[in-house]
């Protein structure tokens, strides 16, 4: 039996994300996408997953600095999949996709080392663009069955308000070790050291 779509959380609706929600998968072309994913993961390798990856020079670093390690870069923006895509080494792979539908409708529990969420959208700004908001309570649940015993989330923002707001989702968890520098700065993390802007960091263990 090959792959199939994880039953909703709440039946009939889906799971509400960009491009349509987790009913996408449902589409030959996405459930293609789904199964490639998933197939890219499996096995003993670590799994990191970066969500919203922008320009992706961060996360091509990455790949390349840890060949072992298998990487995923999940985007909604079909430009920043597109542009980096070319450049991507065996261990990298990149979808045009919502973080909050892949991780609560197509990954399988414990498939993923790390989860690294740079910089997400603040909910002043995710009300204005199809409620874009992805640390939410549903999203948590969703990392902490997807993630493997001793897996983590590293998060890093600019904004105090959402930091605050995500410890707060995250208090069940264990505070972990920040991640090693890359040595490559995201775009937003240029202009942060550009206009001296404090940047949050944190790494929540399950």
């Amino acid at each position: 039996m090959g792959w199939r779509l994880l039953e909703p959380r709440n039946p009939g609706e889906g799971i509400r994300g960009a491009m349509g929600g987790s009913r996408i998968f449902e589409q030959p072309q996405y459930r293609a996408e789904a199964e490639s994913m998933i197939e890219f993961i499996a096995g003993p390798q670590r799994v990191v997953v970066e969500i919203g990856f922008d320009h992706g020079m961060r996360l091509l670093a990455q790949a390349h600095q840890n060949p072992d390690t298998r990487f995923v870069g999940l985007e909604v923006r079909e430009r920043q999949v597109s542009r980096v895509a070319p450049h991507c080494p065996d261990n990298l792979r990149v979808f045009r996709a919502d973080a909050r539908t892949v991780f609560g409708a197509v990954l399988p529990d414990a498939c993923v080392t790390r989860v690294e969420v740079l910089f997400p959208t603040p909910w002043w700004v995710a009300q204005k663009r199809e409620r874009r908001l992805l640390i939410t309570e549903s999203f948590v649940t969703d990392v902490k069955r997807v993630l493997r015993p001793g897996g983590d989330l590293y998060l890093a923002t600019d904004v105090a308000g959402y930091f605050s707001a995500a410890n707060g989702l995250f208090g069940a968890w264990t505070q972990a070790e920040l991640p090693e520098e890359v040595g490559v700065l995201s775009r937003r993390e240029r202009v942060c050291k550009r206009d001296g802007l404090t940047v949050y960091r944190a790494c929540f263990r399950t």
